[in-house]
């Protein structure tokens, strides 16, 4: 627990000390990596089996703007699954740079497998 001692400010940054060896083992990388699917991500929310009934359905219950429909049926056209998630600010705004970061992490090293339809997490 750490106690300060010192001038206390309303930042919304921490700071933290770990220990730990340079090379991440199969067991580690694993495990941040399921933690970003499933996290990170998004839920499955359309999958390029989906027939025209599903695909419509889905759009109109979810709201979809006919701008997001076009690209979400241009997605499923190139094999790609589409996911849906939201972002909680309980904890702070800046959670939003993590996503964005790992969106950008995956779209500038996906050769194309990567597209967010999207991604404006302005609050």
């Amino acid at each position: 627990m750490k106690i300060r001692t010192d001038f206390v400010t309303n930042s919304s940054s921490s700071s933290f000390i770990l220990a730990r060896k340079p090379e991440i083992n199969e067991a580690q990388r694993k495990a941040i990596v399921d933690f970003v699917e499933r996290e990170l991500l998004g839920e499955v929310f359309l999958t390029p089996e989906a027939t025209e009934d599903e695909i419509k359905k889905k759009i109109k219950d979810e709201y979809i703007s006919e701008e997001h429909e076009s690209s979400i049926r241009e997605a499923l056209k190139e094999g790609k699954t589409v996911y849906t998630g939201g972002v909680c600010f309980e904890y702070g705004y800046d959670i939003a740079d993590v996503y964005e970061t790992v969106w950008k992490i995956m779209k500038d090293n996906g050769n194309g497998s990567f597209v967010a339809i999207d991604d404006d997490l302005s609050y």
